[in-house]
């Protein structure tokens, strides 16, 4: 066991300064009197997170090797369009009556020069999809700046805000939004502070596939487990990032894994609830993590600009299970007309014949779950007292399926009187195993059907 460093770096995507934007209306919507929008709202920030437990010590990772939380560069996945501007001439867009017009994909650029101000932006989405909208705020800790986005609403020329990120200051901002085709209007807003030497730089970006799970782009948008998550989700673009909140209610041993099938590396970052970075983890690497109690901020990016919109990563995060001690049976079958689960006078037990599929699941001495392991059953004949086995592989629940395709002929020493025939079986023993260890079961004999003879009584 070692302890976590805590990697002091910025929570969300880093961007390479200064960049310079086109602040032009040329994407504004032709028919729109912009002096005709009224927004009534607030702007103040809110505080969005729940009564949220923070952890009671630091994560312990028991096996393989962490990474720095990870940190990207906006300016190196976009061509940057520039002009001659300044502080000044910028200046201009501090309502929703004067906004700027600016075009999804294209990155900017702009000021905040007094405490209080803001910048407003509108932009027209022409086809439906996922929104991202992308903040790197001044990087000062008396410097707070905060992100809206609004629709436009052209029946009532009114704005009704969609989304909202609301850090604290110094950290940068990112909110996404499955948007419907219309105009859009985003504001920067100076909580405190101000900076009149350093800009903001921001993106809109638009996805066209996506996962059920968006929107996530914040912690704010991120749905809460307890004790384990198991989601299949994707990256849908470079800026992408999936959060979700894990809650641990006692301290428990978890193993983390991102299983990613494609070529490009992701990497699943886990922060505490005042986003101080805890650990940043590898793709498709096995992890037993030591949780205390409380809840947790976990976020997963793609670590270059490279992502596959098409391809699901899955995140699994369970309890992890110790040595196997038992198997729940929940169903065998085998040939027609002989399965079930009778009771021939000596109790209920399932019958078999010819073949069988045994259904169950592997568990541990506290009933959980054991994954991926190996579990074996074995069965002993009458007929001539041979032993017979077979052996499978849990799933990552635990459950299995074993067969076995053929089977030996029952003798028939037992029998038992139906109302119109007599029915001759074995009772034979079930074993499971489990690494050549024991197992603790719910069935440990079968009924073996041999034959019937009709004889009504």
């Amino acid at each position: 066991m070692f302890e976590i460093k805590k990697i002091i770096v910025s929570l969300l995507v880093v961007f390479l300064l200064p960049l310079i934007g086109i602040l032009s209306s040329a994407n504004a919507a032709e028919n729109t009197d912009m002096s005709k929008v009224t927004f009534n709202g607030s702007l103040e920030k809110k505080n969005q997170k729940k009564d949220y437990k923070n952890p009671e010590g630091n994560i312990k990772v028991l096996e393989n090797k962490t990474r720095p939380v990870l940190k990207k560069n906006l300016a190196a996945a976009k061509s940057n369009n520039s002009v001659s501007s300044n502080a000044a001439i910028q200046a201009l867009n501090d309502s929703p009556n004067n906004a700027a017009g600016i075009e999804i994909g294209n990155i900017y650029t702009d000021y905040i020069t007094k405490d209080g101000q803001q910048k407003w932006y509108h932009f027209t989405n022409e086809t439906s999809g996922k929104l991202t909208v992308i903040l790197q705020t001044v990087q000062s800790s008396s410097v707070d700046y905060d992100l809206h986005l609004f629709k436009l609403n052209e029946d009532t020329m009114t704005l009704d805000e969609v989304a909202n990120s609301t850090y604290n200051a110094g950290l940068n901002e990112q909110l996404s939004l499955i948007g419907e085709e219309g105009t859009y209007y985003m504001v920067v807003n100076s909580v405190s502070g101000s900076d009149p030497d350093s800009p903001f730089a921001f993106l809109v970006e638009r996805s066209s596939s996506y996962d059920q799970y968006e929107p996530d782009d914040n912690i704010y948008q991120a749905s809460a487990y307890m004790n384990n998550i198991y989601q299949n989700k994707t990256i849908d673009n470079s800026y992408d990032m999936d959060w979700v909140i894990l809650q641990v209610d006692t301290e428990k041993t978890l193993t983390v894994n991102l299983n990613n099938p494609t070529s490009i590396d992701y990497q699943l970052d886990i922060f505490d609830l005042s986003l101080n970075p805890l650990a940043g983890l590898e793709d498709n690497t096995n992890y037993s993590i030591v949780f205390p109690a409380g809840t947790y901020l976990l976020r997963v990016q793609s670590r270059s600009w490279d992502f596959d919109p098409n391809q699901e990563y899955t995140l699994d995060i369970r309890e992890k299970a110790g040595k196997a001690t038992s198997v729940v049976v929940s169903n065998i079958d085998t040939n027609d007309n002989v399965e079930g689960y009778i009771n021939y006078g000596y109790g209920y037990k399932w019958r078999i014949q010819n073949f069988m599929n045994i259904e169950g699941q592997l568990l541990d001495e506290n009933g959980l779950s054991v994954p991926y392991a190996n579990v074996e059953a074995r069965i002993t004949t009458a007929l001539n007292n041979e032993v017979y086995y077979a052996s499978s592989t849990t799933d990552r629940n635990g459950y299995f399926t074993i067969s076995f395709t053929s089977i030996p002929p029952a003798v028939g020493n037992f029998s038992y009187a139906n109302y119109a025939s007599y029915h001759y079986f074995d009772i034979i023993p079930l074993v499971f195993l489990s690494n050549g260890q024991i197992l603790n079961s719910n069935e440990d004999s079968l009924y073996h059907f041999a034959y019937s003879i009709y004889r009504p009584h």
